[in-house]
């Protein structure tokens, strides 16, 4: 008895420290907004917005997470929106795959803005999105679509996309990839 626990109980507090999946992306959503460039002449926000629309998977891990973060000196602030109008203003926009079809729709609506958007939709890239997160042998890792970054004249550094598990697409020239 006494040998099963001493091999029960490791393996326990291993899966107790392991993070889950939601945890995981809120720490990337955060991350990636460290690694983003915006236009300069664009960027005039006096806070970094992270918002979130549909369905909310993360809850109070990402407010955990942006409590007292600050990117680009400015507060890291979390936001849960009913629509895609209201992100204006948003610096990352994480569209939950519940949005189903309205995806394609939602980002044609964002466009116009240097929001980078990220999704957990299974083909968010095809769609025009730019990071989509993937589970890859059940571990959680990210693709990136420059094509849709560089639309938005935003920058990805080249440390993020040297982690990334797959890159669509070139960084524009001049570009610090």
């Amino acid at each position: 008895m006494l040998l099963l626990l001493c091999v029960a109980i490791p393996t326990a507090v291993a899966q107790l420290a392991r993070p889950n999946e939601s945890e995981l992306e809120a720490a990337d959503l955060v991350n990636f907004g460290k690694f983003v460039r915006e236009p300069v002449a664009e960027t005039l926000r006096t806070s970094f917005d992270i918002c979130l629309l549909g369905h909310d998977s993360m809850g109070h891990i990402l407010d955990e997470r942006a409590a007292n973060q600050a990117i680009d000196n400015l507060p890291v602030h979390v936001r849960r929106l009913l629509d895609i109008t209201a992100a204006k203003g948003c610096a990352i926009v994480f569209m939950s795959a519940d949005q189903g079809a309205r995806i394609r729709e939602d980002l044609a609506i964002l466009s116009p803005s240097d929001a980078l958007t990220v999704s957990d939709a299974s083909d968010f890239l095809e769609r025009g999105g730019m990071i989509q997160f993937l589970l890859v042998k059940n571990h959680l890792r990210f693709a990136v679509n420059l094509i849709a970054v560089n639309r938005a004249h935003l920058t990805l550094s080249s440390e993020l996309l040297r982690v990334a598990f797959s890159v669509t697409g070139k960084p524009l020239k001049g570009d610090s990839p």
